[in-house]
């Protein structure tokens, strides 16, 4: 008898877990993505044997996968695939520009993956309110060249900005950790982890080497931010910052921090922010006098489909003697022709200016396009 009745309870056991697996939620797949088309045109001080015009395209599909559980666990994915026919121009990756996994619940959200952080999901700048590319932090990089010297073209800290000249992808997406807190009278902190700064641990890939010179070690990504509401003002503001010790005792710590706000009113938005990377990852020998930072500001308006902005960067990178200054003044319109479907044109009119009067680059650069949102 007792056995017929531990068989029996067994029995009902499993048949009330698997009642209770098929209760769960299955997970949605939902597919999406971007596919963008843009004519550019270039005058620069570094034209020899140049054209002025050039096309490109970007294309990208998202695979998202959310699902919950019967006690309220969220949990799933995202993948975004590049769907172009070459490698991705930012050194994102050759398959896959962003991968993660996440479970969420009252006590906030869990990520992990090759996926951005927190500083650069959370900043407020004026890129944030930018039209047509994005301004400050669009695509006017790809059709201007490079030259020598070390600048900060868009307002991004150390980990988000790359390792070009202009500005590129290949060190937002190491594999981290991030935690979002839920946003609670109008804040939500987050912060990632990263085990380091070298830019090949991403996807499959790692690295445990140590003693490298230029990287960081376990780096912490902070954030902080508000959103609100004032009669019919809407308030953002953000803080964010990266701290990390160095690998070789010949460089300075990591120590970046970004400050910025958004202020919007019956179709008018203004945005701005200032950001330093002080002398981080820097030879303690150069004597920098941590001057390296950057700040903008912005103005924009939306009136029904049609959209405008004025955005504007300055920089400065500092190493030792060396002061290499950048400045991007762009002007980006849009419309929203149909559901998803976005002509746009922006103009970007940007001073290059490296240390050496051989590396300077000053441009304008001219983008006419349209995006299809899916």
């Amino acid at each position: 008898m007792k056995k017929i009745l531990l068989g029996t309870s067994a029995l009902i056991g499993a048949a009330a877990l698997a009642s209770a697996a098929n209760a769960a939620e299955t997970p949605k797949i939902t597919l999406g993505g971007f596919s963008t088309f843009q004519a550019g045109f270039t005058g620069e001080d570094q034209d020899t044997n140049l054209r002025a015009g050039a096309f490109r395209s970007d294309n990208v599909i998202t695979v998202r996968v959310n699902g919950k559980s019967d006690a309220g666990l969220g949990y799933g994915a995202g993948i975004d695939l590049e769907a172009d026919t070459s490698d991705n121009a930012d050194s994102a990756g050759v398959n896959a520009e962003r991968t993660y996994v996440y479970v969420d619940g009252k006590w906030g959200r869990l990520q992990g993956g090759s996926d951005l952080g927190v500083a650069k999901t959370m900043k407020v700048d004026a890129s944030s309110i930018a039209r047509a590319s994005g301004g400050i932090d669009g695509d006017f990089s790809y059709f201007m060249t490079s030259t020598s010297g070390s600048v900060i073209a868009t307002p991004d800290l150390i980990l988000d900005y790359g390792a070009t000249q202009l500005g590129d992808e290949s060190s937002q997406v190491i594999n981290k950790l991030s935690y979002y807190t839920p946003r609670f009278s109008g804040f939500q902190a987050g912060v990632s982890y990263l085990f380091d700064t070298t830019g090949s641990d991403r996807g499959q890939l790692l690295s445990r080497a140590d003693n490298t010179s230029g990287e960081a070690e376990n780096v912490i990504i902070g954030a902080l931010n508000y959103q609100g509401k004032f009669s019919n003002v809407g308030v953002e503001v953000g803080a964010t910052g990266e701290w990390g010790n160095s690998e070789v005792s010949t460089r300075n710590d990591l120590r970046t921090y970004q400050l910025g706000a958004k202020f919007d009113y019956m179709g008018f938005s203004l945005a701005g922010s200032y950001g330093n990377w002080g002398d981080s990852l820097q030879l303690k020998s150069t004597g920098s006098d941590s001057a390296t930072r950057f700040w903008t500001v912005g103005a924009a308006y939306e009136t029904g489909p049609f959209g405008a902005s004025v955005t504007y960067l300055d920089s400065r990178f500092d190493s030792g003697a060396t002061h290499n200054d950048f400045s991007n003044l762009s002007f980006g319109v849009d419309y929203k022709l149909a559901a998803g479907l976005t002509p746009y044109a922006e103009v970007n009119v940007i001073q290059l200016d490296p240390t050496g009067t051989a590396n300077d680059n000053d441009a304008t650069v001219v983008l006419v396009g349209t995006q299809l949102a899916f």
